[in-house]
């Protein structure tokens, strides 16, 4: 039950929830989200089909590993989960937080890639390679926000709200609906992490429509 929640939270679409909470305080982390995500996705479908790598369930006889979930066959390197949870630990990485939020979030991204080994659908070349990517995407993306800023007006980042709320919203109900076998027993923690992200995001909202501006 462990390994599925942290396989849970690595999902790319869950990490949409995680930028709900900037939407109106951080244009700067919300454009450099986007920028990511963009990226990543050209990184992480780009190396799946480059190597075409097949995961575990394809070489390896079911009765000597320890399976979670569906028997996944092919498209191995990178792990997505973990190229996902290591971009969102980069991006906070490179802010100006709390040092302990920083350490909070590698500590999770480092136990979302050891539970895609421990689920037995990647190897852990997948884990390191997956690691590796989403941390230098997300430096990439870091940089590129600071030197093209189209995404920081007050019209882009409505623009971005109005699109990613509804689409956390689609993520959770996706998850939930299409994918209860891949993580059984997680629907409530998806619900949770989505009524914390609104929560937490609805005061940013509030000023993000109302503001004339962004200060």
């Amino acid at each position: 039950a462990v390994w599925i929640h942290l396989s849970m939270v690595g999902d790319g679409k869950i990490a949409i929830l995680f930028m709900l909470p900037f939407l109106g305080r951080r244009p700067d982390v919300v454009w450099q989200f986007i920028l990511a995500v963009l990226l990543v996705t050209l990184w992480v479908q780009g190396m799946k089909e480059l190597f075409s790598h097949a995961r575990p369930p394809a070489t390896l006889a079911l009765e000597s590993f320890h399976l979670i979930g569906p028997a996944l066959q092919n498209n191995s390197f990178p792990s997505g989960h973990t190229t996902s949870i290591f971009l969102l630990a980069g991006l906070i990485c490179q802010q100006r937080v709390n040092h302990w939020l920083k350490l909070a979030m590698l500590s999770l991204a480092v136990l979302v890639g050891l539970s895609r080994i421990a689920s037995g659908v990647h190897w852990p070349m997948d884990v390191l390679g997956g690691a590796l990517g989403g941390w230098l995407v997300a430096m990439g993306a870091v940089w590129l926000g600071q030197y093209w800023r189209a995404g920081l007006n007050i019209w882009a980042q409505r623009g971005f709200a109005l699109v990613v709320t509804p689409l956390a919203v689609w993520a959770v109900w996706s998850l939930w609906h299409d994918y209860s076998d891949v993580y059984p027993g997680t629907d409530w923690l998806k619900v949770i992490m989505l009524g914390i992200c609104l929560g937490w995001a609805l005061p940013g909202l509030l000023r993000l429509f109302r503001a004339g501006q962004m200060k």
